[in-house]
């Protein structure tokens, strides 16, 4: 039930209020103001790059913030329009440092031809990490914490948590694999802190990505600590109870910066936009 009323109230306030309020573009076409840039430890197999290594040839120390000399963010014009390309060669964040609470976030994404290790064999990756927070690069040397709108060839719209945070959603386990499967009616399942993909990952087999090439649309929707993703206008998952653990304590997350994954593949993202929503009321959750 009060699945069913959560989603029910949320179309209410996007049909009669929040609707109504201005998109504001986030990319405005020409420069990365406000956007800052962050690189982490590129794989070994890039050369001629001026950091560290060990003695197995491995680097050591991230490019870090605002340090991008191999052109892994750029803006070009893309089909006579301005977007923001990533070449996925090296793993980091493009986020946008302001926070917000309570929103809807929309952008359009393509993916490129172009792979790189440690992924090179692997299908095109990428995310949309929102309630962002904390140290760039404090989670897996390229990230920073927060929840993630999965933008993976095949996979767009799974949740993936980046860094010590944890959300609630209805899933049931494979019968074949100990993969778990997002469906809407299930018992929610609290996501575990595990090294195990399968354990940490919620799959939707509500896959709405279009043939590689063409533009997709990604939707996220949060309301206090309930969000929503959303394929080419197709809900794919609905999550909640959003939470970060803080000295082993659950605390809510329910802000938080946007950030754009750079995880070893060619993209490009364009119309990147956000619009305030009203918080629904407390007591249509309980």
């Amino acid at each position: 039930m009060k699945k069913i009323l959560f989603i029910s109230c949320l179309c209410l306030f996007l049909n009669q209020g929040s609707a109504k309020a201005q998109w504001r573009n986030l990319f405005d076409g020409k420069t990365f103001n406000g956007w800052t840039k962050y690189l982490g430890v590129p794989h070994q197999s890039n050369q001629g790059i001026d950091l560290p290594k060990d003695a197995n040839g491995e680097y050591t120390k991230a490019f870090g913030i605002n340090n991008d000399p191999l052109n892994v963010y750029s803006i070009v014009m893309e089909e006579s329009q301005p977007a923001i390309r990533v070449s996925g060669q090296v793993f980091g964040t493009l986020t946008f440092m302001e926070e917000f609470e309570n929103y809807h976030i929309k952008l359009e994404f393509k993916w490129g031809q172009k792979k790189w290790e440690p992924r090179l064999q692997m299908v095109r990756d990428a995310g949309l990490i929102y309630h962002g927070f904390g140290e760039q690069g404090s989670t897996d040397r390229s990230w920073h914490p927060g929840q993630e709108s999965q933008i993976q060839e095949g996979d767009t719209g799974d949740y993936w948590p980046t860094g010590d945070v944890t959300i609630d959603i209805p899933a049931v386990k494979s019968d074949t694999s100990d993969w778990w499967f997002y469906h809407p009616d299930a018992p929610l399942r609290t996501q575990v802190f595990s090294n195990k993909m399968s354990e940490r990952r919620i799959i939707t087999d509500l896959e709405r990505e279009k043939p590689n090439g063409e533009w997709n649309t990604v939707e996220v929707i949060c309301s206090g600590d309930s969000s929503i993703h959303i394929v080419n206008g197709k809900v794919v998952m609905r999550l909640y109870n959003s939470r970060k653990i803080e000295n082993g304590q659950p605390i809510p997350l329910t802000k938080g910066t946007i950030a754009l994954q750079s995880e070893g593949a060619e993209l490009y993202y364009r119309n990147i936009k956000i619009r305030p929503l009203k918080a629904i009321p407390k007591k249509y959750k309980e």
